[in-house]
């Protein structure tokens, strides 16, 4: 708990001149000249995050790797299949070209992986919404926890990962105000029997994140548009009776 606290308030106060949050999706990367063409490559464990996975602060990111169980993360592309499985592969959800797979430590009293970037939330702001698979994320935005709402399943299009699940934290407190966004991946993850799990999902213990923005949408739908669903529903059912 301590070593989060200082985590929260040494990136509160390298951020604390503010900018837009950067590279939500994860598919910019700012390898130096003297390597050429790093992505797409044969994988790797690590390089310096703010090669592979700028504007954003965590441990260790590494490209197309399977490192469970060490609190490691890793840059994913469509091409990625799960290696720690290999009778049962399955392909990461991937918007774009990259999403981004964490693998905390195991184990009750194991160390939690954090993800985080300080900006200006906008001013219409009243969710975040982001894909995610895994079990077990909690998500601080100023330092408060936020309660995490799934949002839908949308259609990926990809017939290795047929379904996307997106969900959404309210940021409607902090509009217009520069804030620290984190992202704390425990040790469950994905793991196989345990609620909340994806079946058939990838590598056990593993979380994937992708597609992160900011909507005027609030994270769960107001009463009012439920009420308004609920008309609409009752008035094509009433016209399907009558024809």
């Amino acid at each position: 708990m301590k070593t989060a606290l200082l985590v929260s308030v040494l990136l509160l106060r390298i951020g604390a001149q503010g900018a837009q949050f950067q590279n939500l999706g994860f598919e910019t990367q700012n390898f130096p000249d003297f390597i050429s063409d790093p992505i797409p490559g044969p994988p790797f464990t690590s390089a310096p995050v703010e090669w592979v996975t700028p504007s954003w602060t965590m441990p260790v990111v590494g490209y197309n790797s399977t490192q469970p169980f060490e609190n490691w993360a890793s840059l994913l592309d469509h091409d990625y299949v799960n290696t720690w499985q290999p009778a049962n592969p399955a392909h990461a959800p991937v918007v774009g070209n990259f999403s981004l797979g964490i693998w905390p430590q195991s184990g009750i009293a194991a160390p939690s992986f954090f993800l985080a970037q300080t900006g200006d939330i906008p001013a219409d702001a009243q969710s975040l919404r982001f894909l995610y698979h895994g079990n077990d994320l909690h998500v601080y935005v100023g330092g408060s926890l936020a309660p995490v709402h799934f949002l839908e399943d949308r259609p990926s299009g990809d017939p290795d990962v047929p379904l996307f699940h997106y969900y959404a934290v309210d940021v409607s407190a902090y509009a217009g105000q520069t804030a620290l966004l984190q992202f704390e991946f425990r040790s469950f993850g994905n793991y196989p029997g345990r609620e909340g799990t994806v079946p058939g999902g990838v590598d056990a213990l593993m979380h994937v994140i992708d597609d992160l923005s900011f909507s005027p949408l609030p994270a769960v739908p107001e009463p009012s548009t439920w009420s308004l669903l609920g008309v609409g529903l009752g008035a094509l059912l009433w016209r399907g009776r009558r024809r």
